[in-house]
């Protein structure tokens, strides 16, 4: 059955190109470059071409580059073993990379895959490929990454996505292992599935200016990372254990905006060190949005949660509640309202009906403020000088006021 398998992925692989107008000899040349004397294959396209790239035996090709063209496909072992120090496909209007294309490729500097319009990755497409210094997918936009695409990349020390959009991600769409730098910046994750992005062994892992629109159960899963970071970032939904681990020394969402965050968000989550939650604006909460952090077993967990802003209204009436898991209040304490960082949670009062649910928030009324005049009897009176001159004061006042009496009745009886 295996047998079959692999002969029916080869009959397709090897004659998927049949359909295209150009092969390796109308559009690729072997060049030799001057400074190191290695052969490497150039294939430049003048008219967008369409064209597969043949099966290469050429073993002393250390660099493959294609570039300009329309429809690019690289069949089933097309580049089997070879020893490439770089590999570049740039400027495409589409490529499809079939399984098993890049089979015992191993010890690659560079695998880039920049400006794509559609980038179609099949299945098992890089099982095999392993040892590569850095893997860089640029400006490539993707209808859906399907099961296994990135499955089986092995010691990566950094893998880069930037500027790319995936319109859906399948289960294990990236399975990557052994990562030291994993990097997202700037892309557009659209609908998400179960284990869409599972990083194995990995030390550090970094989301920074991305878009995820919908989220599943797991669909960020961490197996013996160290450290996860999301830096302005554009959540529509965090769907309930959407983040798994096991044991991760940091966890961080900074900077960025949540439209929904639903209850239990973090409960797929094991922490042992930080977690991490400062200058991010939350459109919508719930009650359990955050109790697996404030829980007895992170009681050691060094929480750094800051200015954090909300909706103002009952939906953040839970917070009040957190009393007895939030010992420290940090949550009221450190959380505002949306529009304004001038108003703290803290300011507000929950409105209660006669079923005891709350119906709105308001804000506490101002206290009163003391009178000039008043207030400046305060400051003058700060002890009983004040009051014993007042009591002096009357007292010559009242004995100025007998003697006066007095005379005038003694100038009467004169007269």
């Amino acid at each position: 059955m295996n047998l079959l398998l692999l002969f029916t992925m080869f009959v397709l692989g090897t004659t998927s190109g049949l359909d295209y107008n150009y092969d390796n000899f109308n559009v690729c040349v072997t060049l030799t470059d001057p400074n190191t004397d290695e052969s490497f294959l150039e294939c430049m396209c003048e008219d967008r071409e369409n064209f597969t790239v043949d099966s290469i035996i050429d073993f002393s090709i250390t660099r493959i580059i294609i570039k300009g063209c329309g429809d690019v496909r690289i069949p089933f072992a097309s580049l089997t073993n070879l020893q490439l120090s770089e590999i570049e496909f740039a400027d495409l209007n589409r490529l499809t990379i079939l399984p098993f294309a890049l089979s015992a490729v191993q010890g690659v500097s560079v695998l880039k895959i920049s400006d794509v319009a559609e980038l179609n990755i099949i299945q098992h497409a890089f099982v095999g490929l392993y040892n590569i210094e850095q893997f860089i997918i640029r400006n490539v936009t993707a209808s859906t990454v399907m099961k296994d695409a990135f499955s089986a990349i092995s010691t990566v020390n950094q893998f880069l996505i930037e500027d790319c959009i995936f319109q859906k991600v399948q289960q294990f769409g990236f399975l990557l292992q052994n990562i030291t730098h994993f990097n997202a910046i700037n892309t557009e994750f659209h609908a998400m599935e179960n284990y869409s992005l599972t990083l194995h062994n990995a030390k550090n892992v970094v989301f920074e200016s991305c878009v995820f629109h919908e989220t599943q159960n797991a669909s960020f899963t961490f197996s013996f990372v160290d450290s996860v970071y999301y830096k302005n970032c554009h959540f529509w939904e965090i769907e309930t254990t959407a983040f798994h681990s096991n044991p991760l020394n940091v966890f961080s969402i900074t900077d960025s905006y949540i439209e929904n965050l639903k209850p239990d968000a973090f409960g797929g989550l094991e922490l042992q060190g930080f977690f991490v939650f400062t200058d991010n604006t939350i459109d919508i909460t719930y009650e359990t949005s955050f109790t697996s952090i404030f829980t007895p077993q992170y009681s050691e967990l060094d929480l750094k949660y800051c200015c954090n802003t909300f909706t103002c209204d009952c939906n953040i009436f839970w917070m009040w509640s957190l009393k007895d898991l939030d010992k420290n209040n940090t949550m009221l304490e450190e959380s505002y309202c949306i529009g304004t960082k001038l108003k703290p949670v803290t300011l507000y009062k929950p409105i209660m009906d006669s079923q005891n649910n709350c119906m709105t928030l308001e804000l506490k009324s101002p206290a009163k403020k003391q009178s000039v005049e008043a207030k400046k009897i305060t400051t003058d009176c700060r002890n009983n000088d004040c009051l014993l001159n007042d009591v002096e004061s009357v007292g010559w006042r009242n004995m100025l006021a007998f003697r006066t009496v007095l005379c005038t009745l003694i100038i009467i009886i004169l007269l």
